[in-house]
């Protein structure tokens, strides 16, 4: 292997270690051709386009954009979904159709919870992980497979346990969830 290849193969591992774990862009971007300043780049600097307004699929697989309500319209929105939600099965359908947090338009999946709802013991995570949003279901990754072993230690499993995030949509890249994000 030459030494470049080596470097890239070396420099993705890094990332991985890092916990990247996704691409965020659609195309390879070039860093140093979009600086404008940069005079020894091989390439003339290229105008990024404007931001495009958000997108939800819909129905038909189609994506279509939405409008995004203010902070305190969409927290008051979900408070008053969730409100009048008896269980936890209508809370759930109560999310899939909820539009007012920007974090659905990034994740591929609601992450509700998993377990035993009438269970005495309920264990609360911050936000989904990537294997977490591929699946739709919480604690799956490394980290489920460690509280899995934790709860054993203490003679739960998650028949006996009740298991949610605070957030049931991954943020982009892992990222920490903001506060505004929390409160919705």
């Amino acid at each position: 292997m030459d030494t470049r290849r080596r470097y890239a193969a070396e420099l993705f591992a890094l990332h991985v270690a890092f916990g990247s774990d996704e691409v965020l862009a659609e195309e390879p971007q070039d860093l140093y051709a979009e600086s404008a300043g940069n005079a020894n780049s091989p390439e003339p600097a290229r105008q990024r386009a404007p931001a495009a307004p958000p997108l939800l699929p819909n129905q038909t697989n189609q994506r279509i954009p939405i409008a995004l309500e203010s902070q305190d319209a969409a927290t008051a929105s979900a408070r008053e979904l969730a409100s009048a939600c008896t269980d936890l099965t209508q809370l759930a359908g109560a999310m899939v159709s909820f539009e007012g947090s920007t974090l659905r338009q990034t994740a591929t999946n609601l992450v509700f919870g998993d377990g035993n709802s009438q269970a005495p013991t309920m264990w609360i995570g911050e936000a989904p992980g990537a294997d977490e949003d591929r699946l739709g279901k919480p604690f799956v990754g490394v980290s489920g497979q460690l509280l899995d072993l934790m709860l054993t230690a203490i003679n739960l499993d998650r028949e006996r346990a009740y298991i949610a995030n605070i957030l049931p949509w991954r943020p982009p890249g892992n990222r920490k969830p903001t506060t505004a994000e929390t409160e919705v």
